[in-house]
């Protein structure tokens, strides 16, 4: 078991994790599945990124292997803006107001492949490499909570913005729809 980060209620942490290790798709292309475009410029995994984002996480975890790892860190980068934080018309300063959201790519370990290749392992490790490196920066940034972000799901990720403070808190909780 994870144990939770801190308890301070000033400092909550979430997590946002990304599976795109274990994902067994024939789409007959040359590329991992999850770089698949959706739109002009926009794939499935920066979806899931956006999504992410929108939620309120303050880290990015992407479990993928390192043969793909190289392709999807060209394509989502090292960061991603807060969209909350972006678009701050009303400040004097809306370019130092901006935040930034570090994205981090984890493997599966090697023992592993072949073995244990899901997509839940994949979360829970996504989870618990984020906790050890975590643990070893600062009490303070151990995450509290996790995000998972599932790329080949699709709603509109702006949906989350309205839901942002109660994903953002210790209560649990879920969001679904009649349609």
């Amino acid at each position: 078991m994870i144990p939770p980060g801190n308890n301070s209620p000033f400092s909550f942490h979430l997590a946002g994790i990304v599976p795109v290790h274990a994902q067994e798709i024939n789409l007959n292309v040359s590329w991992p599945p999850c770089l698949t475009p959706i739109d002009d410029g926009y794939s499935l995994i920066q979806r899931s990124i956006v999504e992410c984002a929108y939620a309120g996480c303050e880290t990015i975890w992407v479990v993928c292997n390192n043969d793909m790892a190289p392709m999807v860190k060209h394509q989502v980068g090292d960061y991603i803006h807060d969209p909350l934080y972006y678009y701050r018309g009303k400040s004097p300063r809306p370019t130092e107001e901006q935040k930034m959201i570090p994205i981090f790519y984890t493997p599966i370990h090697p023992n592993d492949r072949n073995k244990r290749d899901s997509l839940g392992w994949a979360v829970l490790h996504g989870a618990y490499t984020s906790y050890l490196i975590s643990k070893q920066l600062s009490k303070w940034v151990i995450p509290n909570k996790y995000y998972v972000s599932f790329p080949y799901g699709y709603f509109p990720a702006w949906q989350l913005r309205g839901h942002r403070k109660l994903i953002s808190s210790s209560k649990n909780f879920y969001i679904s729809t009649e349609e």
